[in-house]
């Protein structure tokens, strides 16, 4: 059978056709005509958390909830940011395993280290939970906080002071003693060192040889208030620092160096002193002379400009002086062992990433306790230096790495054939605690050498870096990556934060002479008929500028200071601190070599700053006090504008502070010395205890002549304070000196009085 040209299909199963290509999301924007045809999200329901992640998620909130404000909302808002953007899922495992597994323990640690020291002593229980909250406690709070402090310290001294009497029959007359004072400072010394707060003198205590004027001194701070608020807004301050380095906010890529709180606390406390100094002037007492006070400041090295170019100039004297004795130079980087970073770096160039520092977990060092263990390395390389001979001279800068953590740079000269030895032994010292770790020997230590002339430009950009950012433009720091004049705050805050003295100059005379000789009145004299030609060389020098030569007069480099051609001269001054101690003060210059008798005084003018005068307006027809204030004209009385009232500091007081400050110790941008020059001028220094623990001194404090006590009235306060004692009677200062001029005074209850003193005793009045 034929079958037709005709084809038919074949039989059988056909491939179908492939389906058509999946349109992928390519997050472009929908160009299409009607908006109801982009496409649409896909419709879900993302799984809700089980009971157990639940659970977990609610701890890890409960840990947040409970720290304070400052911190916990850092993490309040991770959360939230996490359960907007990713969801659920994702916020509960950064609760669970990056929150509660890696930053709470480092947290916990770091409030453990600064949890009361209850070994020292169990009186504080009570406080136990109080200071726990010191981190986040309000001004308020921590000022009630160190009010109740010093409130209980001084019932536990009074209750010492009456036991003492009661045991010894009621006389008081050892009271006074080095070992009865010394006893009840070690009482209540401990007590102190619950807080973390460590009194002062207590090592002289350790070796046994306090005595009663210094035991009274520590005492009195002790048992006062605002010593205590000092202290604790001291502690406050390191505490919140150490919290947030632990939670990682101190880093590269956060914030280096330090928090954004603490730059934001130390500009606006600066501010606030600044604002505050503006507003008093500095007046002569003898001539009534007034200049602006925050002229004076700006004139001394607390302008950061100053001070920067003193550094230079300094630097580059010392430079100039290794010049001429053929000294070679060395410029020494050192480090502290890993386990005081909080964070490290992993990576190279753009890929580095900032993670936790498992070593650190270990004990949270501080960067206070980094700069301890730099300190203590440096003593021992000193001794080994002495033990061998060696000596190096130079300058020490301090700054922070970008977590916070310090390290050294020194710019140091020495002979030549004493350089390999120098540096062997400081190379042995900072590689002997963790020297096998990785990377020790290539990072704790490092040493280059100077060329002749380069010293100064060498070193400029650390110092730059640490005041201003001066002459710093387009430069890039090598931690943080960012522009160098942008971090000189940040440095700034971290030294004032934990309190790290950014420059230390090493081996050289004592800048206090130098500044001395630089006074006015010495730039037009010379000294060499008042002194001799060696002194008058120092003088001339320092009066130049030419601290090269102010080296080589003084006796060169490595001189111990009592063999220094010049010194600084010091007197007591006539009155006593707030705390009834000595205060020394700067008068002048000596030569030792020609004995501490023979002074030159160049401070011969007393100051005493004032408030500034309150601004009354020109006397014209509308302001003067007979022109009627309303349409009707009312006779009588006129109103006067009253005259302000303006209150000093003691001269003395005054003296002894521009003395720290141009002397570099203390700043006016430090808190406490601004508090206390405000203090000082609203007339709040600490008040008397009412024990009376200060020294039998016969002078006054600023009393007035007819307000003064006779000695023969002094004598008796003692008595009158005996014999109240034993009737568990304890009066305030101006209560005693009271009944030691004849006045009643009324107690609980009782009325006491004693006669008045018969000073002109055969003497009769007649008329």
């Amino acid at each position: 059978m034929t079958i037709g040209s005709q084809s038919r299909p074949a039989r059988g199963r056909v491939v179908p056709s492939p389906p058509p290509a999946f349109k992928e999301n390519t997050g472009e924007p929908f160009v299409g005509v009607f908006p109801w045809n982009a496409p649409k999200q896909a419709i879900g329901k993302e799984r809700p958390l089980t009971r157990e992640e639940h659970a977990q998620g609610q701890a890890v909130l409960r840990n947040i909830h409970s720290l304070p404000h400052f911190l916990g909302a850092i993490f309040l808002a991770r959360h939230a940011y996490l359960l907007k953007e990713k969801g659920l899922h994702d916020a509960n495992k950064w609760l669970v395993l990056q929150f509660q597994r890696r930053i709470w323990p480092r947290i916990e640690i770091v409030n453990a280290k600064n949890a009361m020291n209850l070994n020292a002593s169990p009186c504080f229980m009570a406080e136990v939970d109080n200071y726990a909250r010191l981190s986040g406690m309000d001004d308020r709070d921590l000022r009630r906080f160190a009010d109740r402090i010093a409130g209980q310290l001084m019932q536990n001294y009074d209750r010492y002071c009456e036991e003492f009497i009661e045991a010894n029959g009621g006389d008081n007359t050892g009271l006074i003693s080095d070992s009865v004072q010394a006893d009840f400072y070690g009482r209540v010394g401990n007590m102190v060192r619950a807080f973390n707060v460590t009194p002062m003198h207590w090592r002289k205590y350790g070796k046994g040889k306090l005595d009663a004027g210094s035991a009274i001194a520590s005492l009195s701070r002790m048992v006062n208030s605002e010593w205590w608020e000092r202290q604790l807004k001291a502690q406050r301050t390191r505490w919140r620092e150490a919290l947030l380095i632990a939670a990682g906010e101190v880093n590269r890529n956060k914030h280096p160096y330090a928090s954004k709180q603490a730059i934001r606390d130390v500009q606006a406390r600066r501010l606030a002193n600044m604002e505050y100094l503006k507003g008093c002037d500095l007046e002569n007492v003898a001539t009534g002379e007034r200049f602006d006070l925050i002229d004076k400041v700006m004139a001394s090295i607390s302008n950061p400009e100053i001070r920067r170019m003193e550094l230079m100039s300094t630097i580059a004297g010392i430079e100039k002086y290794a010049a001429s004795q053929k000294h070679v130079g060395m410029f020494i980087t050192i480090t502290t062992p890993s386990k005081y970073h909080p964070t490290r770096v992993v990576g190279k160039k753009d890929s580095t990433k900032i993670q936790f520092n498992h070593n650190w977990d270990v004990e949270a060092f501080s960067p206070k306790d980094g700069q301890r263990y730099l300190v203590g390395i440096w003593s021992k390389i000193r001794t080994a230096f002495k033990d061998r001979g060696l000596s190096v001279y130079g300058m020490r800068v301090v700054e922070p790495h970008h977590d916070g953590t310090p390290h050294w740079h020194m710019m140091l000269f020495c002979e030549r054939q004493q350089r390999q030895p120098i540096i062997d032994i400081m190379r042995r010292y900072a590689l002997k605690e963790d020297g096998d770790e990785r990377g020790a020997a290539k990072n704790r230590f490092d040493c280059k050498h100077l060329n002749k002339g380069g010293a100064a430009g060498y070193i400029a950009k650390y110092i730059a870096k640490n005041i201003d950012g001066y002459a710093l433009d387009g430069e890039i720091d090598h931690d943080t990556g960012k522009p160098l004049r942008d971090m000189a705050a940040a440095v700034t805050s971290w030294a004032s934060t934990w309190r790290i003295p950014q420059f230390k100059s090493l081996g050289v005379p004592t800048m206090g002479a130098y500044r001395e000789c630089r006074a006015d009145c010495l730039r037009r004299i010379s000294l060499a008929e008042i002194f001799d030609e060696r002194v008058e060389a120092v003088r001339a020098a320092a009066s130049a500028g030419d601290f090269a030569a102010y080296i080589a007069g003084q006796g060169g480099a490595n001189v111990p200071r009592d063999v220094q051609t010049v010194r600084v001269a010091r007197k007591v001054a006539d009155e006593p601190n707030a705390y009834d101690e000595e205060v020394q003060k700067v008068v002048g210059i000596f030569a030792p070599h020609l004995g501490s008798g023979h002074v030159f005084e160049t401070r011969t003018t007393e100051w005493r700053i004032v408030r500034k005068a309150v601004d009354v307006e020109p006397l014209t027809l509308k302001s003067a006090s007979g022109a009627p204030r309303s349409p009707v004209n009312n006779c009588g009385e006129v109103e006067q504008e009253p005259e302000p009232v303006l209150t000093v500091t003691p001269p003395e007081y005054v003296t002894a502070v521009m003395n720290l400050i141009e002397s570099g110790d203390v700043s006016w941008d430090d808190a406490d010395v601004a508090k206390a020059i405000r203090d000082a001028i609203r007339q709040q220094s600490p008040n008397s205890n009412r024990q009376e623990i200060t020294k039998n001194r016969e002078k006054s404090r600023n009393d007035a002549p007819s307000a003064r006590l006779t000695p023969a009235e002094w004598a008796r306060v003692p008595q009158i304070r005996s014999e109240l004692s034993l009737k568990s009677i304890t009066l305030e200062r101006w209560e005693l000196k009271a009944l030691a001029r004849g006045a009643t005074v009324t107690f609980g209850g009782h009325t006491f009085s004693y006669p008045p003193q018969d000073e002109w005793p055969g003497f009769v009045l007649t008329l």
